[in-house]
């Protein structure tokens, strides 16, 4: 059995949560975990548990972001159904987060600019998730920077390489990147009180990460709200 679990990203400054990212987890021995095979589970049934996650959260304009890499995104059935998908649950703004997967096997860096256009065209919205890292370096996604809505830089990325010097530099660099194509700019991985704080003293307001909410999964409509099946490891 598969399912959402949701986190929460706020406006800092306007005290609001502006949308969910959400993180599809499998049942396996009474607890939720990574599925072992992405590939096995279909769009449709994504899309079917994203239509539950709209309704349980009861979001109005809220954005809901829908990880995707490279592979996936080559399809044009799975763009075609993305954007029928954002048809049906307007004025909610689905996202993609289009991950820094690389994938040696399917990418085509001219497909990719394409699919991304008719995303942008349908209007889909494209969130480059992990920039600075794996194929969502500067070089490799500057051609796609005016059909995209966002990007996000994730401070646990700095924090698993011992690189954590490195954040402010680049979070001016690629907050000055999004100011140049006017795109919303997030910073995701806040855990502690110092990087809220910090992310204060740089103005930056889109946030996500523990600090402000774990991943939790979604109960529906006559379902117990039983908070021990929200693991850990989600």
């Amino acid at each position: 059995m598969y399912r959402f679990f949701v986190q929460p990203q706020v406006n800092r400054f306007k005290q609001s949560i502006v949308g969910y990212e959400t993180l599809i987890r499998e049942s396996r021995n009474g607890r939720w975990m990574l599925p072992k095979d992405f590939s096995a589970i279909s769009l449709a049934c994504q899309l079917k548990l994203l239509c539950r996650c709209v309704d349980a959260l009861h979001l109005k304009s809220h954005y809901l972001g829908f990880n995707l890499n490279r592979v996936q995104l080559q399809d044009p059935d799975v763009v075609q159904q993305l954007i029928e998908f954002q048809a049906k649950i307007h004025p909610v703004r689905l996202v993609v987060e289009l991950t820094e997967e690389v994938c040696e096997d399917a990418n085509d860096p001219a497909c990719v600019l394409k699919q991304i256009k008719t995303l942008h065209d349908g209007g889909v919205q494209v969130s480059l998730d992990d920039v600075g890292t794996g194929e969502n370096q500067l070089d490799r996604i500057e051609c796609l920077l005016p059909y995209v809505s966002e990007l996000k830089v994730a401070l646990q990325n700095f924090r698993h390489d011992g690189n954590e010097i490195m954040i402010p530099e680049e979070l001016h660099e690629w907050r000055r990147v999004s100011n140049a194509y006017h795109l919303r700019f997030l910073v995701e991985g806040v855990e502690t009180p110092g990087d809220q704080s910090a992310l204060d003293g740089l103005d930056i307001a889109l946030r996500q990460g523990y600090y402000y909410g774990k991943p939790h999964l979604l109960f529906y409509r006559g379902e117990l709200n039983d908070s021990s099946r929200m693991e850990k490891n989600a």
